[in-house]
């Protein structure tokens, strides 16, 4: 049996006002998160929650391919597919930086 604890985190996210998230999906390793709405995807980090990339669908696109539907994970979280209302799939690939993370330290220069 599961219990709820502490205080919904409640986070600021990019989507247009008239869009309401359709979902939001974790990756296979839950170090990352999707939220989706009908013309935008968003990649979280989890822990801390701090969004990574947001994806905006141009207008000729969604003209298109359709609205976006839902989403699936590749097993390694190095790609998300998105289905389409016009029955596409669109494949978005997650390319990290091995050298670089999430935070950097940033020091002043002396004078």
């Amino acid at each position: 049996m599961y219990f709820l604890s502490g205080w919904p985190k409640r986070l600021l996210c990019p989507i247009e006002a008239q869009e309401p998230p359709l979902g939001i999906q974790a990756d296979p390793q839950r170090t990352l998160f999707a939220v989706l709405s009908p013309f935008q995807l968003s990649i979280w980090y989890n822990r801390p929650s701090v969004l990574i990339v947001s994806y905006k669908e141009t207008l000729k696109a969604v003209l298109q391919f359709g609205h976006y539907d839902q989403t699936e994970w590749k097993p390694d979280s190095s790609t998300i597919a998105v289905s389409t209302a016009n029955g596409y799939i669109l494949f978005f690939n997650l390319i990290s930086a091995r050298d670089k993370y999430l935070y950097e330290p940033v020091y002043p220069k002396h004078l």
